[in-house]
This record gives structure tokens, C-alpha cells and sequence, in this order.
């Protein structure tokens, strides 16, 4: 079972098609307020940060849509292998209460 989203930062060019695609499946609407992903932009260190509401079912609808393939979901052993193996840009995404 895939429960984790693991997110690429050095990929993820803040494009927001996760957020618009996530909306239409779960809501029925292109509207990214009602996504269940969200992508928050750190202007300062140039960085996009990507977090998902608890709500999410983990369908994988955003990270099949990525255009750079900066989204997938894993496991949980998996993603603690992938953050245990990995650089500093890639890494689970935080579950949020809201986003």
C-alpha cells in the first residue's frame, strides 16, 4: 500500500498542475483552494514545499500528472529507506491538519 508521498525538490518547478488535478478528482472543479496538495512556495531559499491534507486518499492522480515527475507515492518502509539514503531535497511530504 502506498502511503507516503515522496516529493523531489530539486524537481518540483512549483508549476501547481498537482493542486488543479487533485481539485477536479476530488471535487469536481479546477480550483486549487479545494485541493487536497498544496505547494508553498520559500521565496527565500527558492525552494517549493509540497503538503497534503489528511484528507488525501493517496490516488496518485498528482504525482501520475507531474509534469517533471517530482511526485510519487511509496511506502512506508520505502520512504524510510529513500530519507534514510538520500540528499536534503528529497523527502516525504508533511501531512497537514488543514492546508
Amino acid at each position: 500500500m502506498k502511503e507516503v508521498l515522496i516529493v523531489d525538490g530539486d524537481k518540483c518547478t512549483g508549476c501547481r498542475i498537482c493542486e488543479l488535478i487533485c481539485s477536479m478528482e476530488k471535487q469536481g472543479e479546477y480550483n486549487p483552494r479545494k485541493s487536497y496538495i498544496k505547494v508553498m512556495r520559500n521565496r527565500e531559499m527558492d525552494f517549493n514545499i509540497i503538503a497534503l491534507d489528511i484528507k488525501c486518499d493517496f490516488c496518485d492522480e498528482c504525482a501520475e500528472w507531474c509534469p517533471t515527475k517530482a511526485l510519487r507515492f511509496v511506502s512506508w518502509e520505502e520512504a524510510a529507506i529513500i530519507r534514510k539514503k538520500n540528499k536534503a531535497g528529497i523527502f516525504p511530504a508533511p501531512l497537514l491538519g488543514r492546508v
